[in-house]
């Protein structure tokens, strides 16, 4: 069974409430990040982190996201407040979180979180049933949603999600013991559901008698606070292991978000271009005109790489963004070229929605750093061009200025330093599939996937839309990018989108 301690945050502090009453508040610092190293440092793989203000207020806050960027990557974070809407349940996961727990939405929308198990998968959304006796509460436990206990359980089971937080209000932030016997009777009538318990615990008693009643885990809360119980204590009391394979379906285990299609435009002189191996490049069309045809067939997104921009010694073009902004209205990445902040910013102001850098992170690696803390973890995408060397024990090297330079830097030890920096996303391509329709390099790309938590892009040897589907499968992408194969007709979106539906891989609609 798995222990993942809280951190609730209310007006920047981080708190606790007695029985969710916002009257009754007890402060135990200002310092979240502080919180969720000291945690890590002691084992967790899991936070549980809350905005209270945002679940009693309404609303979304922006430093809230920033802070779920920053703890993202010091552990994996599960966030929930006030997340109400599809398009917040969005920016949530975006900024870093690996699930987001909906609670009012369930009764208020539930077409909307319908939606969202199919865009972002079952295992990115949490149910949250706060109960109170027979009833479940809503808009930070203050109404009564209408519904009672084992309806709003049938309710999570017909909408998809495949785990619920349940949360006993009377014993919430208390100690005065979970309530155990609500959980075996949750896992009695829901087998199938992963249920985690929350709400008084307080010590190593209490996590063994969770773990007799069937819980998955189990959310704490005060008790490390206070210091009531260690968390190493708790951890020591589970005699179950959690062993994630042979609960999550491995479908659910491929992406935290449904499978993009992403075709990329690589741009020199204002025109698209295609080679192989980053050479003898052939003239693709007009990156405005394609765009607009990719957004009309049902592209997700897209990305512009102005791949001359660095070894030419030129700015990126803001221009460019300006005018794909204007022409489509999915998001595109826009890299090549980024030096600074200010680059990558002003990028974004012209609309680009991500930034992608390559060669000067790999020359002064701190600008990702500088980049994700200025602009945002989900803005920051760090590209990563690899070729397969006999050096670092038979893996990949870095290559920078559009391939024509070897880092020497160990491709995978270079995607987790980036990770760690600040990079949200991973373009990984591979230099020897480039161009050649043969495959994806599934080995490099499963690599970097047992090394890091952020989506990764693959590139590189798109030819079949089998290897669309072996790129999920096999190397675990997040999303899979293409650029010859899309341009000059050989297949289309929607014959990659059909292999990937085919393999029963989530797709965006």
């Amino acid at each position: 069974m798995q222990v993942i301690p809280a951190i609730d945050l209310l007006d920047g502090k981080v708190v606790r409430l007695a029985r969710g009453d916002f009257s009754r508040v007890t402060v135990f610092g200002d310092d979240p990040v502080r919180v969720a190293e000291d945690y890590r440092r002691s084992g967790a793989d899991r936070l549980h982190f809350v905005n209270l203000s945002a679940a009693k207020d309404g609303g979304e806050d922006r430093q809230f996201l920033q802070l779920v960027s920053r703890l993202s990557r010091i552990v994996e974070v599960q966030v929930g407040g006030g997340i109400r809407d599809l398009p917040s349940v969005r920016r949530h996961l975006e900024a870093g979180a690996s699930a987001v727990v909906v609670g009012t939405m369930l009764f208020a929308d539930p077409d909307a979180v319908r939606a969202a198990v199919a865009l972002f998968g079952p295992q990115s959304i949490v149910a949250a049933l706060d109960v109170d006796g027979e009833k479940v509460k809503i808009l930070g436990w203050r109404k009564d949603s209408g519904s009672g206990l084992w309806d709003a359980a049938r309710l999570v089971e017909r909408l998809g999600i495949r785990q619920v937080l349940a949360t006993d209000i009377s014993r919430d932030g208390m100690a005065s013991g979970p309530n155990v016997a609500l959980y075996a009777e949750w896992k009695r009538r829901f087998p199938r559901l992963r249920i985690t318990a929350s709400g008084g615990v307080r010590d190593a008693a209490d996590i063994r008698a969770l773990e007799e009643a069937g819980c998955d885990s189990v959310v704490v809360g005060r008790a490390l606070l206070d210091n009531s119980a260690t968390f190493a204590s708790l951890v020591h009391a589970c005699t179950r292991k959690e062993i994630e394979s042979a609960v999550v379906p491995q479908e659910e285990k491929q992406s935290g978000l449904a499978v993009r299609v992403i075709p990329c435009l690589d741009v020199a002189q204002g025109r698209v271009v295609k080679g192989t191996n980053f050479q003898n490049l052939r003239d693709a069309g007009d990156p405005v005109e394609l765009a607009r045809r990719y957004c009309d067939e049902g592209a997700d997104e897209l990305v512009f790489l102005d791949i001359t921009a660095t070894s030419d010694g030129r700015r990126t073009a803001v221009e460019l963004a300006s005018r794909v902004a204007d022409a489509v209205n999915i998001p595109f990445t826009i890299g090549g070229g980024v030096c600074r902040v200010a680059d990558a910013r002003r990028l974004l102001e012209a609309g680009a929605d991500k930034v992608a850098v390559n060669s000067a992170a790999v020359a002064d690696p701190t600008l990702l750093e500088e980049m994700s803390q200025q602009l945002g973890v989900a803005n920051t995408i760090c590209a990563i061009d690899a070729r397969r060397t006999r050096r670092h024990g038979g893996g990949w090297t870095v290559l920078t200025r559009g391939g024509r330079d070897d880092a020497n830097i160990d491709a995978v030890a270079w995607a987790e330093r980036a990770v760690r920096l600040g990079a949200g996303e991973l373009l990984v391509t591979s230099h020897d599939r480039d161009g050649t329709a043969a495959g994806f390099d599934t080995d490099l790309l499963a690599r970097i996937k047992e090394k890091v938590s952020v989506p990764v892009i693959a590139s590189g040897g798109g030819g079949s839309p089998e290897s669309f589907v072996d790129a999920v499968r096999v190397g675990g992408a997040d999303a899979v990018l293409a650029a010859g194969v899309f341009h000059f007709g050989v297949l289309s979106i929607s014959d990659v989108k059909a292999a990937l539906r085919s393999a029963q891989i989530p797709i965006r609609p």
